[in-house]
């Protein structure tokens, strides 16, 4: 996770422990300033810099303490944005000038608050301006780094803090944009990414603030090179904030003309999009990682809000096509597979039809053909594809192993998700998945583990409590499992998936009468609602009642309900494995038969 500035209390509590600042660079970071502005500062405004003895004035070591600068910021906060502004639109000539238009000033917890928040379409187009100052350097020189990681600090939101989904929508936009963009051998990954990655460490930073007042936005940006804390390049904008997209092309497309057309097969045009379709298409992605039934539905409404707005922005209808598919399968399966799953390959083949180098939509129409046309084969084009286009796409890594997994490679899956973990952190969904990688490949415990870290980035993430709750249940635990169980449905009480999974978890450990209590609820609820007719094969495998559980196992063929695809590696299913019944339902869904996945490799 990104540090924290000081709160007020740290500010003004003199007995904390100075935390120091040890060079120019790290002190313009923390301020969010350019070097050449906090130096000016220092010498202008008084800004609280030290110098440690011994050295001269033109080679001395600078360091400052974080609460002084506090102090100082709380003091100058008005005269700083000034001397900011006259800094960065000054020319050699006109130095000291302030600009004709003022300078709106926000309280200073505002401007302590870490890096979270940001207009997504103005970062957008600075963090394109800060690829192309990344490549112009290197393109004057002729020579390249074998590779380049650049990493990406969320840009502190100075102006409202109301539009969380905008923020939350930033950093996969931002890689997709960068990903589309760099024409060297270059990872772009979130800065907690970054910090985490073995072997590797950031060559450049971009990190920058946006600040919105009455109708002007102020934007600025800094490239730092992390070798020497050097700012490799840094910029600042004013424009009018009901033309964010125009601006995003203005400046996007001023870079590209200086620097991506030196360099062959680097420009990518940059989309022209609606403005209310773009802000329904991120609300949409928001409501999406929300990862709830309800959730779901409602990001249906905001990518139909988006499409409608402009029926030709092709993330929109991949945005639809996800929407639909979890729907249609478990645990949500709140919709009929027949029903979610045309939708969702009509919405991806619509997003190709308008961008085929979409990376989402490739992975949309993979997941279509591994889940519901049961086409292996037409799955894994499609998601190689999207890993072509977008090496750097967690989620993309993340559906990857689902084939993987289909087709009985699950070390090749627990690799591919930990690469997903790898390029975000901080995601429980991508925590989660890595878990019930493990749980395929019968590492109960690292499932465990792996999941309660998704709990630990969010506390209320269902998926976590399930892959738990499974976990117990193979290792025999079922007081722990049925408490994951009770935990998820106190919040659904009737989610069926989540009531099978217990009403399972009852039968395998001697609770007969409450299991049938669950089969005899989700008959009721089914009178209503859809219920999956594996969900009755789970119960009835609990309740070693064979044939009943092969007649609704037949059944969910019929229906294709998508979970069918991991029976070759699911742990439940082995009761089920060595009744001549079985190879024929397994043909009939066209996944490899094999034999019981062993564990593996423990420190995998």
């Amino acid at each position: 996770m990104l540090e924290e500035r000081p709160s007020q209390q740290d500010v003004v509590d003199a007995s904390a422990p100075p935390q120091r600042l040890e060079t120019w660079g790290e002190i313009a970071a923390y301020l969010g300033r350019e070097i050449r502005t906090v130096q000016r500062w220092e010498k202008s405004l008084g800004l609280p810099i030290r110098r440690l003895a011994g050295f001269s004035d033109k080679q001395s070591r600078v360091f400052a303490f974080k609460r002084e600068l506090d102090a100082w910021w709380q003091e100058h906060e008005t005269l700083g944005n000034q001397a900011e502004a006259a800094d960065e639109t000054a020319t050699p000539t006109d130095e000291g000038r302030t600009p004709s238009e003022p300078q709106a000033t926000e309280p200073t917890e505002t401007v302590r608050k870490s890096r979270r928040k940001a207009y997504l379409w103005v970062t957008v187009a600075v963090v394109m301006a800060a690829a192309a100052a990344i490549l112009l350097p290197r393109w004057i020189t002729g020579w390249w780094p074998s590779h380049i990681v650049l990493a990406v600090q969320p840009f502190e939101n100075l102006g409202n803090k109301n539009d969380n989904f905008i923020a939350v929508g930033l950093t996969e936009e931002m890689m997709a944009q960068l990903g589309q963009l760099h024409p060297t051998p270059m990872s772009v990954v979130p800065l907690a990414a970054a910090n985490k990655m073995s072997g590797a460490r950031a060559t450049y930073v971009l990190r920058g603030t946006v600040r919105s007042y009455g109708d002007q936005v102020a934007i600025t940006a800094q490239l730092v090179q992390t070798s020497n804390q050097s700012v490799a390049w840094g910029g600042s904008y004013q424009r009018d904030i009901k033309d964010l997209l125009r601006v995003q092309a203005e400046v996007a497309n001023a870079i590209a003309v200086e620097v991506f057309d030196k360099l062959p097969n680097a420009k990518r045009p940059v989309r022209e999009v609606n403005p209310n379709a773009y802000l329904a298409y991120l609300e949409g992605r928001y409501l999406l990682s929300r990862r709830t039934a309800a959730e779901i539905q409602k990001a249906i409404s905001a990518f139909e809000k988006s499409v409608a707005e402009d029926s030709t922005y092709a993330p929109a209808y991949a945005g639809l096509a996800d929407c639909y598919e979890l729907l249609g399968s478990a645990p949500y399966t709140a919709i009929r597979p027949n029903e979610a799953f045309p939708k969702a390959e009509a919405a991806a083949r619509k997003a190709l039809e308008l961008d085929p180098a979409l990376g989402e939509a490739h992975v949309s129409l993979g997941y279509a053909d591994l889940a519901y046309a049961w086409d292996f084969i037409a799955a894994d084009r499609e998601f190689r594809r999207a890993l072509e286009l977008r090496p750097d796409y967690a989620t993309g890594h993340q559906f990857y192993a689902y084939s993987l997994t289909v087709m009985g490679k699950l070390s090749d899956a627990i690799t591919e998700r930990k690469k997903a973990v790898a390029l975000d952190p901080d995601s429980p969904l991508m925590a989660s998945a890595l878990g019930e990688a493990y749980y395929q490949a019968r590492m109960f415990d690292k499932t465990i583990e792996q999941n309660q870290r998704a709990l630990g980035l969010d506390p209320t993430y269902a998926i976590a409590l399930v892959n738990i709750g499974r976990a117990y249940q193979q290792k025999g635990m079922h007081a722990q499992a049925q408490a994951a169980f009770q935990k998820v449905l106190s919040a659904v009480p009737d989610n069926p998936a989540v009531l099978a999974l217990l009403g399972h978890d009852y039968a395998v450990s001697g609770r007969r009468a409450d299991a049938l209590g669950v089969v005899h609820q989700l008959k009721d609820i089914s009178a209503h609602h859809y219920v999956p007719a594996l969900y009755f094969a789970l119960l009835y495998t609990g309740l070693s009642d064979r044939d009943n559980a092969f007649h609704w196992m037949n059944a969910a063929v019929e229906e294709r309900t998508e979970y069918l695809i991991y029976l070759g590696t699911e742990p439940v299913a082995d009761p089920l494995r060595q009744d001549a019944r079985f190879p024929e339902l397994v043909r009939r869904v066209g996944i490899p038969l094999g034999t019981v996945p062993q564990a593996l490799d423990p420190n995998q």
